[in-house]
């Protein structure tokens, strides 16, 4: 039973257990990501967790439960384009990315923001700069990202610390600037790994409410729980 207000306004529907290879109807809107039998290596080589099938539509959020030694980062690498899948199929915005090209990759690659559980902020660069990296990787001009990277300041309360150096930021801020990173190429799906603090979830619930599709992982079953998006437990192999 959930309890609580919902983090997440949009709902998954029910996992997908089996693949459908038909051809889709005129007016088709393919999946975001589409899960069939994943399973992905651990470090060792071992696979970890179990094969998993998922659907994740457009707007939606979907939430993956995890304790630690589940496999949850080195799924959300794999969907991200960061890592193969071992087995089974990864789709993005309805292409199998197995049968992706290297510029195809590219091109879902800009379609992806991610969150990682550790930020991987660059400590020397100023919050700013840390935003403008995320978008010259993507290829933008300086003159298409600025007056955007001001407004994403804004939006995350970080105007005043535009400036200083992502070092002096404590965890708060740090996590508000790493949402700011994670958005400034205006994604079409957001990937969270262990987002913490209530400024960042509220920041997570309002790109999702905005349309942003939206897969989260997370070991704090709470979050989980109050959600009000669809959840699957990810449970570690033996």
């Amino acid at each position: 039973m959930r309890t609580g207000s919902p983090i997440f306004t949009s709902m998954s529907r029910k996992p997908i257990t089996a693949s459908d290879e038909s051809a889709p109807d005129a007016g088709y809107e393919p999946s975001v990501v589409r899960l069939l039998g994943a399973a992905v290596r651990g470090g060792r080589g071992r696979n970890v967790g179990p094969p998993l099938s998922l659907d994740l539509e457009p707007g939606t959020a979907h939430v993956i439960a995890a304790g630690p030694g589940a496999g949850k980062t080195a799924l959300l690498e794999a969907i991200a384009l960061a890592r193969p899948p071992h087995r089974g199929v990864i789709e993005l915005f309805g292409r199998n990315i197995a049968a992706v090209r290297p510029a195809g990759r590219h091109a879902l690659r800009r379609r992806i923001g991610m969150i990682f559980q550790d930020l991987r902020l660059i400590d020397d660069l100023t919050a700013r700069d840390n935003i403008a990296l995320a978008a010259r990787a993507a290829g933008r001009a300086r003159d298409d990202f600025d007056e955007p990277i001001g407004e994403l300041l804004r939006w995350v309360g970080l105007a005043d610390h535009a400036d200083v150096p992502a070092s002096t930021l404590d965890e708060d801020r740090r996590g508000r600037l790493a949402v700011a990173r994670a958005v400034i190429n205006r994604p079409d799906l957001l990937i969270a790994d262990e987002p913490r603090g209530e400024a960042v979830l509220r920041l997570l619930s309002d790109l999702n409410r905005a349309g942003t599709a939206m897969l989260i992982a997370t070991r704090d079953a709470d979050l989980a729980t109050q959600s009000g998006a669809e959840v699957t437990v990810l449970v570690a192999s033996p």
